[in-house]
């Protein structure tokens, strides 16, 4: 055993998280560090999709509505808004994060004819950038897209001179999906109040891996998925965030059954509710919903302080082998050092990163453990920290491929040929 697999093995002794890795499925022949893509799936999430298959769909039908499924959007919301330190009426659990993003952007002008501008970053994802943009066009108002070049950073000053400019909506990420550079929430959030523009935070990188205090941080709008850090499983709902204060100010651009004031009485009149509720539309998807009631309470019962600790830890020791070893070997790490300005998941970049990621996740010696990552464009490997299940020796298993990968040349029996996901 060298050094540093004993260090990663010392840590993984003391790492006060480590109980909850058994609660996952985690492949035996695999490594996977791609939980900010798509989070693992929880064992007791299988016991309760099937409870929700068998017992509440195959036998009670009809009256597991009454029973159970009513009530599973708002309980949801409630773990959800408990995770992110709000209230728990502030939170609506459904859709995706484009139409959530869609619907809170639209609420919001329609609100406040006033709005001439709406704005986003090239640090976003792409599809916040293609909402945007459509509406927009279809309010006839001007989009903005500030571009920081090739910095996968954002330049804070020139962002708050953006934000004077272009007075309106502005629509953030949280933290960067490539580099996992994390804005300073509470200062740009103070900031667009004082210079009259509204930000939408997109929590979708950051939550359940980074401490969010909604209230502290004075947010008033979000959006983000469950799927990635939360552990919700492919295509879980995604939710919108609006301040309680806020909240009265907006009416939902659709109108569906579950916004009504009174759905139940099935009224050709639309009243649309008071309460979070009015983002809602049809009916909510009780599969895809029931994965979320199990996959929540561990990261509840975990807390978002201690996730954050750990994945901080987790990088420290990256860092110190990408110090000692993989900088010499071309790799460049992009993620900011300092914790207060970084996600959960580090981006690092060399010249052959896509045939090296093919190397990682499909090795040339069958004898070699697949490793799980992703690439995103141009030459960026990411690796997620996934603190609810990330173990100090996986991150070690990972460097030390990357260093043997580059070193034996391996990547030069991989093609530059992409397909699928990566």
């Amino acid at each position: 055993m060298d050094r540093l697999e004993e260090i990663a093995k010392n840590l993984d002794s003391n790492d006060k998280l480590s109980k909850f890795r058994d609660k996952f499925i985690l492949p035996q022949d695999k490594i996977y560090l791609d939980g900010n893509s798509l989070g693992v799936l929880a064992k007791d999430v299988i016991n309760e999709i099937n409870y929700t298959i068998k017992e509440e769909w195959g036998n009670n039908l009809i009256s597991s509505w009454n029973k159970s499924w009513i009530k599973l959007p708002r309980m949801i919301s409630q773990k959800l808004a408990s995770i992110i330190k709000s209230k728990k009426d502030e939170v609506y659990v459904g859709s995706s994060t484009s139409i959530n993003l869609f619907k809170l952007i639209k609420s919001i002008l329609q609100s406040n004819k006033s709005i001439k501008n709406i704005s986003t970053d090239n640090l976003n994802f792409p599809s916040d950038k293609y909402i945007c943009e459509l509406i927009a066009k279809d309010f006839k108002i001007d989009f903005n897209f500030l571009d920081y070049g090739s910095d996968l950073m954002a330049d804070i000053e020139q962002l708050k001179e953006f934000i004077k400019e272009k007075r309106g909506i502005i629509v953030l990420s949280h933290v960067a999906f490539k580099s996992s550079y994390r804005y300073p929430i509470k200062e740009i959030s103070k900031f667009c109040k004082d210079n009259n523009t509204i930000v939408i935070w997109d929590l979708s990188h950051s939550i359940g891996a980074v401490d969010i205090n909604m209230g502290l941080n004075q947010v008033d709008y979000a959006i983000g998925c469950t799927y990635k850090y939360l552990n919700g499983g492919p295509g879980s709902p995604a939710f919108i965030y609006v301040r309680e204060q806020e909240l009265r100010k907006l009416k939902s651009p659709l109108r569906g059954w579950f916004s009504h004031e009174k759905p139940f009485e099935y009224s050709n009149e639309y009243n649309e509710s008071n309460s979070i509720e009015k983002f809602s539309n049809g009916t909510p998807h009780i599969l895809s919903l029931s994965t979320l009631k199990t996959s929540l309470d561990i990261t509840i019962e975990a807390t978002t302080e201690e996730l954050n600790i750990k994945s901080a830890k987790l990088f420290d020791y990256f860092v110190s082998i990408y110090i000692g070893k993989l900088k010499k070997l071309n790799f460049k790490l992009l993620t900011p050092m300092d914790m207060s300005n970084r996600g959960s998941h580090i981006a690092i970049s060399h010249k052959e990163a896509w045939r090296i990621s093919k190397c990682l996740i499909n090795p040339i010696d069958n004898d070699k453990l697949s490793i799980i990552i992703d690439f995103r464009p141009n030459n960026i490997i990411r690796i997620a920290l996934t603190p609810l299940y990330t173990s100090f020796e996986d991150i070690y298993l990972i460097s030390k491929r990357l260093i043997n990968i580059v070193n034996e040349e391996e990547y030069r029996q991989k093609d530059y040929s992409m397909e699928g996901v990566t």
